[in-house]
């Protein structure tokens, strides 16, 4: 069985999109099928690459999906599928219609709507359940898919968090994940290792060293680790391919509101979050309102002010133990690290449905 896997990543939008993909792509092929990338550009290759994937490029703009349609179409009357899934928030009821007649289709979401035709929805994040998908659905003309798999049960972590922390938990605090994305085009890392360096400076922080993870698509990634030579208190840490193993050294995180919150949640690792896009403001809201999480704002729009409620929530979260106690009993009720698997098997179960559709465009 196949399935084609429709996604993107790029310096714009960063590697979420991706990274949620290529674990599901893990997922399927753990389970017999074949997962296929097709993106509109080269940006994600050498990642796609790094994860043993050959993606097919289309050679456009990830903006103008509908413009792919007839180089895709080829594509796909080349190499047929059961099932296309598509994860972007460029698509148009145009594209999904097209891609529906080819072959059974899922469509990935984060918002709530607009909404388009697909067999299978999916929002795993920790709102998915509370949106009004049946509402929009109804007011598009469109059928709600059947197969509407919502909320963190279905985050499509990596394989490497399925089992959780092994690590002991630590009483006190001795090291600090910083994670701002795959590009961090505000310079949040750079930026608030400043200040931590300038409070250490004062008195603070003692004993703490602050892990930062430097994305593919970092344009500071050369300041930074001038940054780690000159203060021994910061690591920097690119090409990260044991994330897990990274959460286990680290007692808190810092993180951008991103799919790094359910892997953190999965690690039970209490984090302080920001925002840089408007499609995290609702996660961020969310985690600051169900759990005691704290978002920080978003750094587009209130830069200082973020920053100053970064640095009072890391060293709150680092004296505070009974804080870090209960944030991880609140993480642990989020997402068992499973969510890839079960997507997986209700993919290939909508795959098994039919065969292809045929190709148009």
């Amino acid at each position: 069985m196949r399935v084609i896997i429709r996604a993107d990543g790029n310096q714009e939008i960063g590697m979420g999109h991706i990274m949620r993909c290529l674990s599901i792509a893990d997922a399927l092929q753990a389970k017999g099928a074949e997962a296929v990338f097709v993106t509109a550009d080269r940006e994600s290759l050498a990642l796609l690459r790094g994860r043993g994937y050959e993606p097919f490029v289309l050679e456009c703009s990830y903006r103008e999906m509908e413009s792919e349609l007839g180089r895709f179409g080829r594509y796909f009357r080349q190499h047929p599928a059961e099932l296309i899934l598509v994860d972007s928030y460029c698509i148009t009821r145009r594209y999904m219609e097209t891609v529906g007649s080819w072959a059974r289709t899922a469509w990935m979401d984060d918002l709530g709507e607009p909404v388009y035709p697909t067999d299978v929805l999916i929002d795993y994040n920790i709102y998915g359940k509370e949106l009004p998908y049946k509402t929009a659905y109804r007011q598009a003309g469109l059928r709600l898919p059947e197969r509407s798999l919502l909320g963190c049960e279905y985050a499509p972590l990596r394989a490497q968090f399925a089992e959780g922390r092994h690590s002991r938990i630590r009483e006190s605090v001795s090291d600090v994940l910083i994670t701002t994305g795959g590009g961090d085009a505000a310079n949040v890392a750079g930026e608030l290792c400043r200040r931590l360096a300038a409070e250490i400076g004062q008195g603070r922080h003692r004993d703490v060293r602050y892990h930062v993870v430097c994305g593919p698509f970092s344009r500071q990634r050369e300041m930074l680790k001038q940054f780690a030579g000159e203060n021994p208190a910061f690591r920097i840490h690119e090409n990260v391919t044991d994330m897990r193993g990274l959460m286990e050294e680290c007692d808190i995180a810092v993180s951008a509101a991103g799919s790094t919150m359910y892997e953190l949640c999965s690690m039970r690792l209490p984090t302080v979050c920001f925002t840089f896009a408007e499609n995290q403001l609702r996660m961020a809201a969310c985690f600051d309102a169900l759990t005691e999480i704290r978002y920080a704002g978003n750094v587009m729009e209130e830069r200082e002010a973020v920053m100053g409620r970064l640095l009072e929530q890391i060293f709150r979260l680092e004296q505070d133990g009974a804080l870090r106690e209960r944030i991880r009993r609140q993480m642990e009720g989020l997402t068992d690290g499973r969510g890839a698997g079960r997507l997986a098997r209700a993919l290939l179960a909508e795959a098994g449905q039919g065969q292809s559709r045929g190709s148009e465009g």
